[in-house]
């Protein structure tokens, strides 16, 4: 009996000129060989697994994670009391530097305006009198409401035209009393404006309903005129409300307007009022709770609350040592601040790092230690902000054992089913 033919009898697979039992004991080895091929080939190639994105690794590299540096085009910081210091908030635009608080002065009845004229006598008799069906007179005249000629003047009975733009009704009065004293019985007057077109603001946008409205003489705040036009359509927080006036224009968010009285300030004729939709938002990638485009809840936001506002991060995937915030930043500041660490510093004599515009800077918290979660309560999120959680560094091995695994189970269950039915 020959050596091959001995293991082939001794074999617990193969009976002696069993051949079925030589047939799965060849299955059986050859699928063990392929498997033990294919996770090797599986762990060696992590690299190649889907991923949400860069490690935290990709981002340090191979110095000290608590170090400032210049890496490939961007500058990374760790955030550290050091950095919440020199944090500093979004410009804030104010309308105060295009309006005020205080009640702004009466311009008078202008061209456009409609007023209504009424004419009184001391007596019955009189150029203005009348008889009714009873017999009793009235030694008073309502007249039509008339609209402000191009020229500023309206047509008062036998005192001709009389100009009022640019006057106030109680001046008006005064003129059409001194113009009927020689021809009425001690005459006297009143004018109210029934429509100030002259004085209206232009509402308008995607997001209110447009419309002019005049401004009372008891004036009329920001909030009241876009509360006259039905308020804003969209939600606060995704609202930019625009002021113009003179040339120049100056954008807010409403809820900003709306959280300080200091920028609830008078309109004026001619002002022009924008609402549009223009959500302030950040980006949140990676292992988090939710990958998505999110508004900012308010002008100011922390990063811890933009945290909970994604779902927080993954338990299974994120690496609380690698979550990172992209931002950009003035260069220029950015040199000044960091020079002798990530920037060298120049000797004397030497030009320093110039770095124009703007760079993008990437901040990293590591949340696994407390001061982590304190130092993101403190850190503000701008408009714009991208936000990014790294995986664990054993997600790429628990996907590749996984994909090891869809594949081992069913290859083991069709083995052992093949060598069930031989034996039968």
């Amino acid at each position: 009996m020959t050596a091959r033919t001995t293991a082939e009898v001794n074999s617990p697979e193969a009976a002696p000129g069993d051949a079925a039992g030589r047939t799965r004991f060849h299955m059986r080895s050859g699928a063990r060989l392929v498997l033990a091929a294919l996770a090797a080939g599986l762990l060696s190639g992590c690299a190649a697994l889907p991923a949400a994105g860069p490690t935290a690794g990709a981002f340090v590299g191979n110095v000290d994670e608590n170090a400032v540096q210049w890496r490939d085009g961007y500058l990374l910081v760790p955030v550290d009391s050091n950095v919440l210091a020199y944090q500093q908030e979004e410009p804030r635009p104010s309308f105060r530097g295009i309006a005020s608080q205080s009640l702004p002065s009466d311009n008078g009845i202008g061209v456009g305006d409609v007023v209504q004229v009424t004419l009184f006598e001391a007596g019955v008799g009189g150029l203005f009198s009348s008889l009714n069906s009873g017999g009793q007179g009235s030694s008073s005249v309502r007249l039509p409401e008339q609209q402000v000629a191009r020229d500023g003047s309206i047509t008062i009975p036998y005192a001709g035209r009389i100009r009022v733009a640019g006057s106030t009704a109680s001046a008006v009065e005064q003129r059409i009393v001194g113009a009927l004293r020689d021809r009425a019985i001690e005459p006297q007057a009143v004018v109210a404006v029934a429509q100030g077109n002259s004085t209206a603001v232009t509402v308008t946008g995607d997001a209110v309903t447009g419309a002019s409205v005049p401004i009372p003489n008891s004036g009329l705040r920001l909030l009241d005129l876009i509360a006259r036009v039905g308020g804003p359509k969209t939600p606060i927080y995704e609202t930019a409300v625009s002021l113009t006036r003179g040339g120049r224009t100056v954008q807010m968010p409403f809820s900003e307007l709306v959280n300080d009285p200091s920028e609830d300030v008078y309109v004026r004729p001619g002002d022009v009022v924008l609402l549009t939709r223009q959500p302030r938002t950040y980006v949140a990638l990676g292992a988090t709770g939710k990958s998505d485009q999110l508004p900012l809840q308010g002008y100011e936001m922390s990063l811890a609350e933009a945290l909970a506002q994604m779902g927080g991060l993954n338990p299974n995937l994120a690496n609380p040592n690698g979550v990172f915030l992209l931002r950009r930043e003035p260069g220029a500041e950015m040199v000044a601040r960091y020079e002798g660490q990530a920037f060298t510093r120049a000797a004397p004599g030497e030009d320093a790092t110039h770095l124009r515009g703007e760079i993008p800077v990437i901040y990293r918290f590591n949340l696994r230690e407390p001061s982590g979660l304190l130092h993101a309560q403190d850190f503000r999120i701008h408009d714009g902000d991208m936000l990014y959680v790294a995986t664990a560094p054993y997600v790429p091995v628990k996907q590749a054992l996984d994909a090891v695994s869809g594949v081992v189970t069913p290859a083991l269950t069709a083995a052992n089913t093949a060598s069930i039915i031989s034996t039968r």
